[in-house]
């Protein structure tokens, strides 16, 4: 029964994490520090590694790899979600998974590894490449290894609620080593079968070293042959995007945002949601007259989800689709999961009516980042969550955390001075039940 756990992202891609470690896949969970580093490792010395033939070896002979785990928990709710989202590039489909597995451009390749243990004879379609942790933001949600601004407030907040914020622990990105920016532009030309490479921070258009590569691979005079893309906040407008659209083969740009009322400025601190709403109508003016493919990042949370409603409004009447490829888990007191049952309730009306109204509908679709299927990518988008707030089962923790959400809620609004109470009255006495 391969349907249910075979993963065919082992071959196509590999992610480099922000100290330049190797990890096997973008959507993965964390494991322990890997053995594989781009100043010790070229991206092939990574990509036919015991590591890698051990997991292709595995998700051959129908094992659930632990590395796995968030995809495999959001298959029973029918989220696109990162698995599903790969085997869409070898054209296989749930629908028809045996057949179009065997009709897949790839099967020769899944094959060889077969007879090979798990070595591959294909390089790398797609990267993803963390850059650091420069950011001008200090999202509630995020982590220190992804935002400068977000360490410097869990220092103050390690000391406020030391058994719920960790110290955050100190890095250089590879990005600020000349040597290694230049190693992986070198070997990045090598790759015959490169096709897309996805840039994170921190804050990708804040950091200078996103600037550099884009550059560096229109020098090579291979921009024209590869999809780049990249997320970002929304705060800062730089007008080489204008030239990027236009010399990359498309240039994918995710706006990260939650709601478009102003809850979005106390989850996604300090930004101010009118300021975000305008940079964003620039980006989304860019579509016209170039490779241009704009989408909006969300990361619902037991919040933000309240709103889905309103930006799935936003969205059709702007004609940009949303993305999330994961259901959020960390941090964990701010999971969806954790809704009182009559918000959960007022949630799953409110996306229902919007559903209604638009007379969305799930569809599969070969490329959720097509121009032409905009609308289609909007109703899965919605229908998914729909899914999702209506089948969930709450966890057996849930006490645990909702008793946690306050302390880690009022940690962040006494060094920001605000209360989530002012910007979402609408769950005042839940929190207070628990204590806030």
């Amino acid at each position: 029964m391969l349907q249910h756990s075979f993963c065919n992202s082992p071959w196509l891609h590999i992610k480099i994490t922000y100290n330049g470690d190797y990890k096997i896949c973008r959507w993965g969970i964390e494991d322990e520090k890997s053995q594989f580093n781009i100043a010790t490792h070229s991206i092939m010395d990574f990509y036919d590694s015991d590591v890698m033939c051990a997991i292709r070896t595995d998700l051959l002979a129908g094992i659930k790899p632990g590395i796995c785990k968030k995809c495999y928990q959001q298959d029973q709710y029918g989220k696109l979600n990162g698995r599903w989202r790969q085997l869409l590039k070898s054209t296989i489909t749930a629908e028809n998974f045996d057949l179009t597995l065997r009709g897949s451009p790839h099967y020769n390749i899944f094959e060889h590894s077969h007879c090979h243990s798990g070595h591959s004879n294909y390089q790398p379609v797609d990267l993803q490449i963390d850059l650091g942790n420069t950011c001008n933001s200090a999202c509630v949600m995020c982590y220190p290894q992804a935002s400068s601004k977000l360490a410097v407030d869990y220092l103050k907040l390690n000391q406020l609620e030391p058994d719920l914020f960790d110290k955050p622990v100190t890095y250089t990105s590879w990005t600020r080593k000349p040597e290694l920016l230049d190693k992986f532009i070198s070997e990045i030309k090598k790759l015959d079968n490169l096709k897309y490479i996805h840039f994170l921070g921190g804050e990708t258009l804040y950091d200078k070293s996103f600037y550099l590569l884009c550059d560096a691979l229109i020098d090579a005079g291979i921009a024209k042959n590869i999809i780049v893309g990249t997320t970002t906040n929304c705060t800062i407008y730089d007008s080489n995007i204008e030239r990027y659209a236009r010399e990359f083969k498309e240039f994918h740009l995710g706006c990260s945002i939650e709601t478009v009322s102003k809850l979005n400025d106390y989850i996604r601190y300090p930004s101010e949601i009118n300021q975000v709403l305008h940079i964003l109508d620039r980006f989304l003016k860019l579509r016209t007259d170039t490779n241009l493919y704009v989408s909006l990042r969300i990361t619902p949370n037991i919040f933000s989800v309240y709103h889905l409603d309103q930006l799935a409004e936003y969205m059709i009447q702007n004609n940009v689709s949303a993305e999330s490829c994961n259901i959020l888990t960390y941090p964990a007191v701010m999971r969806m999961e954790l809704l009182p049952a009559d918000i959960r309730s007022e949630i799953s009306t409110k996306l229902n009516n919007v559903i209604s109204k638009h007379c969305l509908q799930k569809t599969t679709l070969p490329n959720a980042r097509n121009a032409h299927r905009i609308s289609q990518s909007i109703a899965n988008v919605i229908c998914e969550y729909r899914d999702f707030i209506e089948g969930y089962q709450v966890p057996a923790d849930a006490e645990l955390y909702r008793k946690q959400l306050p302390r880690f809620l009022q940690a962040f609004e006494k060094i920001r001075d605000n209360r989530i109470t002012d910007y979402e009255p609408r769950y005042t006495d839940f929190l207070r039940h628990y204590g806030y």
